[in-house]
């Protein structure tokens, strides 16, 4: 090993874990969405621009975010943290594009057959949410690596529960859909739950912190989705 390598911090060098992950959650991601469209559940033709703008900034995100975690598996740490700055940028833009295309889909009917309007927003809401609190969190602690890595793998997972309703027989799931979608998800906290057992002995915090607010977000879906905000938006967006 030259002497550059073995300046590079053990939890950096051995973090193929992550990239793993990383890996695993892009196929999830491209997976889903790819099948959906190629079983013909979608003309990818006549999708309004928005769904498009707001697909490739999604996509693009994820491959980044694949690209974080094998910088940082080889060491490449200044590339990492430049790169990093291109993520935030990417997330500030993912935001709003979520609220547009969630509530357009609404105005154009072009919500997902699984779910019903006021579920589809509140899903919506509540993951968008959990994907910023996750995501701020990260940011804030990152020169905290064993923090950093761990609450950015929760923010992703936060994000992909779209991913998982179009891998799923949601219309045979009926009312358990939602809780099948949940449970996907937190496969992979529990992936990296078993890894710290597994690695260190004891599982850090920020899975804790990072499983609570998936939960949150998958459980208070049906809460949300029956008030009347909700009910009142998706009735003004549709009519």
């Amino acid at each position: 090993m030259d002497a550059a390598a073995s300046t590079v911090p053990a939890s950096v060098r051995n973090n193929g874990f992550y990239l793993g992950m990383s890996v695993a959650i892009a196929a999830t991601v491209i997976g889903g969405f790819g099948s959906f469209a190629l079983r013909g559940f979608v003309d990818v033709g006549r999708v309004p621009y928005w769904v498009h703008v707001h697909g490739a900034v999604f996509v693009s995100w994820t491959l980044l975010f694949v690209m974080q975690n094998a910088f940082a598996h080889r060491g490449s740490m200044a590339l990492h943290r430049r790169m990093g700055w291109v993520a935030v940028g990417l997330a500030t833009a993912m935001v709003p594009l979520g609220v547009v295309t969630a509530c357009m889909a609404v105005v154009l009917n072009r919500v997902p057959p699984f779910f019903t309007p006021t579920i589809f927003l509140a899903l919506s809401a509540l993951e968008l949410i959990a994907f910023i609190t996750l995501l701020t969190g990260a940011i804030r602690l990152r020169r905290s690596t064993e923090w950093h890595r761990r609450l950015m793998l929760c923010a992703m997972v936060a994000i992909i529960g779209p991913a998982f309703g179009r891998l799923l027989p949601m219309p045979l799931l009926g009312p358990w859909g939602g809780l099948a979608v949940m449970s996907g998800q937190m496969l992979f906290v529990a992936a990296g739950v078993v890894h710290d057992l597994a690695s260190r002995g004891r599982v850090h915090p920020a899975y804790a912190v990072g499983a609570a607010v998936i939960l949150v977000e998958g459980l208070a879906v049906p809460i949300l989705a029956a008030t009347p905000p909700i009910v009142w938006l998706a009735s003004a967006l549709a009519g």
